[in-house]
């Protein structure tokens, strides 16, 4: 039985999903996906088959999701904002047996010698006067799922995650923040990234409801949390900054049981602001190779510890090696896709250590770390005191080449008021930095650029400079 069919069963008239004005029942959200499913095994897709699905967030991709579950297909959701080379490196990669697109999409992917079939053309294809028996019975060590890194650097990388990776992971959350039934989680989170896909499994496991939003805008987001009954929140550090920025959002916080925080590091300051104004802040650190977050903490419970990342969820096990940080467990990735299986253990590569306590401490990526003239510069420390001046509103320090030093420390800022002038930039990060610290470079930027999870877009950033 899949997850759906189990809730149809127990609770077929219960809410699953809120979307704009319109809600979904199990029972309303399975007449499609049985309709779809009947389609997708009128096109010979086969147990373990891949399907790519390019379609926009909403209804219908769910819908299209939990037919792959249904039938036992893989369902591999990628972004619309994939630029043609990155979709072919993709498609490439996966092997998709067959692609599920849109009217309106179809034309940007036909030149693949792949069977691609609008959402739209799906029901006519299943209407005929026999139907296919579904034989398929979910199992564990299956692929739920192939997700895409968030390849900020380069071309993201194929996680291949089973139905096991998924129900353990939920069942660590659950154990952790107690589901309610009652509870409406706020998914503004792409579905096609772990942050926005482990949202919707954990409300189809444990019975809640999800009020879904197909993109961060705060002014939404706010709307949402006024008129519906939201209660948990998914962020990233810069869409919680954004949030307590606007007239009403702290209070709107405020009223919610739990605000999951993770996708990156959180400043000081920011943490410092949610401890000052008891929000219920989860601190959350994980990856779509490990299926979301595996190590928690409540800030509010020790905010002495607020700059840990917090402690491995129940069979999660962490250690370091070469100073990085090593994963095993059962929520770990089967593997990349054409590459060996993982063994249920992860290299995540982030630098850090795990305290007496057993705390995970997280210090930066590698690849930000900046060596300039032997010294090394933590990005991070730089960015957070330019954001606390006053007037600059965003901050990214990256290390860019330089024939004297190696790397120069250079800043692309943010501002939203134009009496930030440049001395008194550089007079206040004198008064908090060494010199060797501060950015030889400032430019000014209408904005940083970012993915849809809010994570910076480093190889974007050289576009800027010129």
């Amino acid at each position: 039985m899949s997850w759906l069919q189990d809730q149809l069963h127990h609770n077929p008239n219960g809410l699953y999903i809120e979307y704009g004005s319109r809600q979904y029942s199990y029972f309303e959200i399975d007449k499609m996906v049985q309709l779809y499913a009947q389609s997708i095994l009128r096109e010979n897709i086969q147990i373990q088959n891949r399907i790519l699905i390019y379609l926009p967030s909403g209804i219908g991709l769910i819908e299209i999701i939990h037919a792959c579950f249904e039938v036992g297909a893989v369902a591999v959701p990628i972004s619309l904002n994939l630029t043609e080379i990155e979709r072919n490196v993709i498609i490439e990669t996966i092997q998709p047996n067959l692609i599920i697109t849109n009217w309106e999409f179809q034309l940007t992917i036909s030149s693949y010698s792949i069977p691609i079939i609008p959402i739209e053309e799906l029901p006519n294809s299943s209407r005929t006067c026999s139907s296919i028996k579904n034989t398929y019975i979910q199992r564990g060590d299956d692929i739920a799922a192939i997700i895409l890194t968030s390849g900020t650097t380069n071309i993201p990388k194929a996680v291949q995650l089973t139905y096991c990776n998924f129900e353990t992971s939920c069942a660590n959350w659950n154990g952790f923040i107690k589901f309610k039934s009652t509870d409406q989680f706020l998914c503004c989170l792409p579905l096609h990234h772990i942050g926005g896909l482990a949202v919707l499994i954990r409300a189809l496991i444990y019975g809640f409801s999800i009020n879904l939003i197909t993109e961060f805008k705060v002014g939404i987001i706010l709307k949402a949390i006024r008129n519906h009954p939201v209660s948990i929140i998914s962020l990233v550090p810069t869409m919680l900054k954004r949030i307590l920025e606007n007239e009403g959002g702290l209070c709107n916080l405020k009223s919610l049981r739990w605000i999951l925080l993770g996708g990156g590091p959180s400043p000081e300051f920011l943490l410092d602001a949610c401890i000052k104004e008891k929000l219920n802040i989860v601190k959350v650190y994980g990856m779509t190779e490990t299926c979301s977050g595996t190590v928690g903490l409540k800030l509010l419970d020790e905010p002495q510890n607020k700059l840990y990342a917090g402690r491995p969820f129940p069979g999660v096990k962490i250690w370091t090696e070469n100073e990085e940080l090593n994963i095993s467990g059962p929520m770990v990735m089967k593997g990349y896709v054409s590459e060996e299986a993982s063994g249920s253990v992860h290299n995540s590569h982030d630098l850090g250590w795990v305290d007496d306590d057993g705390l995970i401490f997280l210090d930066i990526r590698r690849k930000d770390l900046i060596i300039s003239g032997g010294k090394n510069i933590n990005p991070i420390e730089v960015e957070e005191v330019l954001i606390n001046i006053e007037g600059i509103t965003d901050a990214v320090v990256i290390g860019t080449e330089d024939a004297e030093w190696g790397q120069k420390v250079s800043a692309f800022i943010v501002k939203n008021k134009d009496i930030v002038e440049t001395d008194m930039i550089y007079s206040q990060l004198k008064k908090y930095l060494s010199s060797y610290k501060i950015p030889k470079d400032i430019f000014e930027v209408h904005s940083i650029p970012r993915n849809e999870l809010g994570k910076i877009e480093y190889n974007r950033l050289v576009e800027l400079q010129l």
